[in-house]
């Protein structure tokens, strides 16, 4: 501490001293400025030339050293291509290499031919432009022959195929509308079809509407009249049948099946004697059926005249039905004629086809005229 003290009561005795000594400002010359700029434009006008030169240096010496593939690759042979197909050969160069600094040369497939890769020396640039050039009169030359086949593939390719004749134009379509006039029989047709549809749908009453329209274009249809009897006769309305099938006698006088289509619905009514009237016209009939239901209602009714008649007509068209000399033998015996009755029951027999009952009333019968002729 005492170190201290003395050296600041030192101190403390110069400062008068230094306080009498006068400061004066120095003189320092200012540095011109148009100088200064001029010097710093110049050092970077040499600075920006010299990395110019150094980079032509430097990209000059890595186009030097860098490695150059090329590889040129002859067209494919074409083989033999039919003539219906036509065939582009194409034509593979292998990519060049890009050329800039640090950039390592890709590797050529090995399916290409590759060139001789250079060694690493300096190559001018002469000996560059030529290689650049040799690339491209090769590149041209294989592009040229290759064109050329393509030309003459595509020549025999048109050349064998055929001349394909143009089509015909199609004609322009018209449309035509003609009116047609149906026939009083096809407008017939139309409406029976139209109530056959009706009546599979088990709609009656639409059936009844259509068939009478196809009466009413063709009146001596005796199909369409049958069913429409039929369809009257099925409602309940058995006058309006019976009146259908009497228009169509009156329209077919002769005709059988209207005949005993009315027989039978008359029968169902228990009007035997009116069905047997509607029967007795006409006399000589070929219908086995409209003979056995007269013959049979001549039988009951007892006329046996008509039954005699119609029994033996019956005979004539099957002689071996047991049921024929079966009524022709009861006719026979009712008209006094017990011989030939006789020998009827006994054809009844020997042909057959009745039932056990029937046989068993022969059978009396046969003994009753044995025992008459005894």
């Amino acid at each position: 501490m005492s170190e201290l003290n003395r050296r600041l009561s030192a101190l403390a005795q110069q400062q008068p001293h230094a306080a009498d000594i006068a400061l004066e400002p120095a003189m320092i010359k200012p540095i011109p400025t148009h100088r200064h700029r001029t010097v710093v434009a110049i050092i970077m006008g040499l600075l920006v030339i010299a990395i110019i030169i150094m980079f032509s240096k430097s990209w000059h010496q890595s186009v030097a050293v860098t490695t150059k593939k090329i590889a040129v690759i002859s067209p494919p042979e074409v083989a033999p291509i039919p003539a219906t197909r036509s065939v582009k050969p194409a034509v593979v160069v292998a990519p060049i290499t890009s050329v800039t600094p640090n950039v390592a040369v890709t590797d050529v497939k090995s399916s290409l031919v590759e060139l001789p890769i250079a060694e690493s020396a300096f190559e001018t640039l002469e000996i560059e432009q030529e290689l650049a050039s040799s690339y491209e009169q090769g590149y041209d030359n294989g592009y040229q022959h290759a064109l050329a086949e393509q030309q003459s593939v595509k020549n025999i390719t048109v050349a064998s195929l055929p001349a394909v004749k143009p089509e015909p134009k199609p004609l322009p379509s018209r449309l035509s509308i003609q009116t047609v006039a149906l026939t009083a029989s096809q407008l017939a047709d139309v409406e029976y079809r139209k109530a056959q549809k009706a009546l599979r749908q088990a709609n009656s009453r639409q059936g009844i509407i259509h068939l009478e329209a196809a009466l009413k274009y063709r009146p001596q249809w005796v199909t369409a009249r049958q069913k429409l009897a039929a369809l009257y006769y099925g409602r309940g309305d058995d006058r309006q049948a019976v009146t259908i099938l009497q228009q169509g006698l009156q329209l077919q006088p002769n005709n059988t099946e209207l005949r005993l289509t009315l027989a039978k619905l008359l029968v169902n009514e228990q009007q035997q004697q009116a069905a047997f009237v509607v029967l007795q016209q006409p006399k000589n009939v070929d219908s086995v059926a409209f003979l056995a239901m007269r013959a049979g209602l001549a039988q009951q009714l007892n006329h046996t005249g008509l039954a005699l008649a119609s029994y033996q007509q019956l005979l004539r068209h099957d002689v071996t039905d047991g049921r024929w000399w079966l009524g022709l033998a009861i006719a026979q015996e009712r008209n006094q004629q017990p011989t030939l009755a006789l020998a009827s029951y006994r054809n009844g027999l020997t042909h057959g086809g009745l039932s056990s009952a029937s046989q068993q009333f022969i059978q009396q019968r046969i003994m009753a005229l044995q025992t008459q002729r005894s």
